[in-house]
């Protein structure tokens, strides 16, 4: 049976740390793929301002002619909130083993997630580390923290400076022509 890795979040936008995090965490795993799954509206977060229609777009760019990667565009069907238990069970329908990959500042609220017990058992999360946050040493991902997020991202941008260590090139160059983020 194959087991995928399930990575959510708003991708807003997507970058660099997304993609070879999510790549590392299947490699050290020996899972068969990562399925991105961008978030509608996350129940803990904020009303995210960026169109999903935008947000998928610049998640194709930065993961264009990566075949271990896939997108699931689920929680965009469904619209409004979604809930990572129920998108969860939706891929495991056809017997693929999932399980969840989330970032250090997620998994310090997990116990908000809608029915985290369940998903504790079923989605088996690997925690992806960042400096200053803290998580089980069993849940984390052995890899060097990367300083690159998509706040510190969207904040660059609006200063007109450099994200080339940030963004995959086509993901910038999708945002300057857009106009996003200023």
């Amino acid at each position: 049976m194959s087991e995928v890795l399930m990575f959510g979040g708003s991708f807003d936008p997507p970058t660099r740390a997304h993609v070879e995090v999510a790549k590392h965490a299947m490699v050290l795993t020996r899972g068969t793929g990562v399925v991105f799954v961008p978030a509608f509206q996350s129940p803990l977060k904020r009303k995210i301002k960026t169109s999903p229609e935008h947000r998928l777009a610049m998640l194709q760019l930065a993961l264009q002619n990566k075949s271990w990667a896939t997108i699931s565009t689920l929680e965009l069907e469904r619209g409004g909130t979604s809930f990572t238990i129920d998108t969860i069970e939706s891929l495991m329908s056809d017997g693929t083993r999932v399980r969840l990959l989330i970032g250090a500042d997620q998994w310090v609220q997990f116990d908000k997630w809608h029915r985290h017990e369940e998903l504790l058992e079923i989605g088996n999360p690997l925690v992806i580390p960042r400096d200053g946050i803290e998580a089980p040493a069993e849940r984390l991902l052995q890899v060097e923290p990367m300083n690159c997020s998509s706040t510190e991202a969207r904040k660059a941008i609006g200063k007109d400076a450099s994200t080339d260590t940030m963004l995959d090139q086509a993901v910038a160059m999708y945002i300057s022509q857009h106009n996003l983020y200023r």
